[in-house]
């Protein structure tokens, strides 16, 4: 495997409890703007659709989802779909019978109750979608998953989606609804998105397309991609009358990696891309938030390449060695052991100002550091619900910030 070509950081640091019950607040280890409160754990699934899976056991819990479709309407926090590995002690390297699995339980918190309750279930089963948060409702963008139910990829491949749609909580009636918008000029996951001045921008790998919300029937545009790299599992959010497209990875053909902290801010009144100010290090699969006039806040996400570099290494051994042989179990075991003392993600908090065109580090996450999972806008506050904190595991844990 070859080595990453840009993008070094130093290894994080992460906490190892926060120690915060839900209900109460914590200014994070280390200060910083923000002032965070925790509020109820997304509950378990409710779906018991395999028997490999304990829902219903007294020990079923929610392990906490990757890639879940999380936005706020109204006073309503949607949380639906993610994909996690649910097997008992059967993890991403360890032999299961289901491999990752996409749900469709849908859950709903009511901020005036400080309650959670079971909000049916999606259509389809969707992780990895790109949301925004409006007052409309939910903005769902792409995905991946299963079509008509829940699926694991050992029973068959996860399929990408071009779904674009709107999911509204229903007060009176108590149920989700769901909006149809035109769907994508191609299925996308791990996509970005943000608005800006009733438009849509949306970025992955090496396209960007737009979408008239006020006009929807005229369709996808497609835009000027930015100066940089195509990547995925980029950051991106819209603040200051612009879209910022931050960081992400990408693979090469020679199965290297490339990971980023170039910057870019797409102005739509003058239809081009600028080049802002690099990040301090790499954000890949973090959060972006707006604050105030002129604030951009990223959360989460992961520097350590070097520690990814050992573990895709390690994985293209895994891919040589006949598959259950003395060999390919010896380095199976190598890949699990780096996963089982991986060390999270990145715990500062970055805070770009738009104007003067500077990063710093504004505090520190106050839990286990997130990735992959959306920055929920509720009323200007920041929500980061459950998500990846490592990988294959997940936290049920939500976080809510006031800067």
């Amino acid at each position: 495997m070859g080595p990453t070509r840009a993008g070094r950081g130093s290894p994080t640091t992460t906490p190892l409890d926060d120690g915060v019950p839900a209900g109460s607040a914590s200014a994070g280890p280390a200060g910083g703007a923000a002032t965070w409160q925790r509020l109820p754990d997304v509950p378990a699934n409710p779906t018991d659709w395999h028997d490999a899976i304990p829902v219903g056991e007294p020990y079923w819990t929610q392990l906490g989802l990757a890639g879940p479709i999380a936005g706020a309407h109204g006073d309503h926090l949607i949380v639906a779909g993610g994909a996690n590995f649910p097997e008992p002690a059967l993890t991403a390297t360890r032999a299961n019978t289901l491999g990752k699995v996409y749900w469709t339980d849908a859950f709903v918190y009511d901020r005036r109750t400080e309650r959670w309750r079971d909000a049916g279930r999606l259509p389809d089963a969707v992780g990895y979608a790109a949301t925004v948060s409006t007052g409309d409702g939910v903005l769902v963008i792409g995905g991946e998953g299963y079509r008509g139910g829940p699926g694991g990829t050992l029973q068959r491949p996860a399929e990408k989606f071009a779904d674009v749609y709107w999911l509204r909580w229903d007060t009176e009636r108590g149920r989700l609804e769901r909006v149809e918008l035109p769907p994508l000029p191609r299925p996308m996951s791990y996509a970005v998105a943000g608005i800006v001045d009733g438009v849509v921008h949306v970025a992955e790998g090496g396209d960007f397309v737009a979408l008239d919300l006020d006009h929807p029937d005229r369709g996808w545009s497609t835009l000027p991609r930015w100066p940089g790299d195509p990547r995925t599992v980029a950051v991106g959010a819209a603040q200051d009358g612009r879209f910022f497209l931050l960081s992400g990875r990408a693979q090469h053909a020679d199965k290297s990696w490339t990971f980023y902290r170039d910057a870019y801010a797409y102005s739509p009144r003058r239809r081009r891309w600028d080049r802002v100010a690099d990040l301090p290090w790499c954000v890949t699969a973090g959060l972006a938030h707006p604050v105030g006039r002129t604030g951009l806040v990223v959360v989460g996400g992961d520097k350590d390449i070097d520690r990814w570099n050992l573990i895709e290494h390690h994985v293209a051994l895994r891919a040589a060695a006949p598959p259950g042989s003395a060999e390919w179990q010896r380095q199976n075991d190598i890949v699990t052991w780096i996963y089982d003392h991986h060390t999270g993600f990145n715990g500062e908090l970055l805070r770009y100002d738009t104007r003067r065109d500077r990063w710093s580090v504004d505090g520190w996450f106050p839990g286990p550091p997130p990735a992959t999972t959306p920055a929920v806008n509720w009323d200007g506050d920041l929500v980061v619900a459950s998500g990846e904190v490592g990988p294959g595991i997940r936290t049920p844990r939500v976080w809510q910030a006031q800067f």
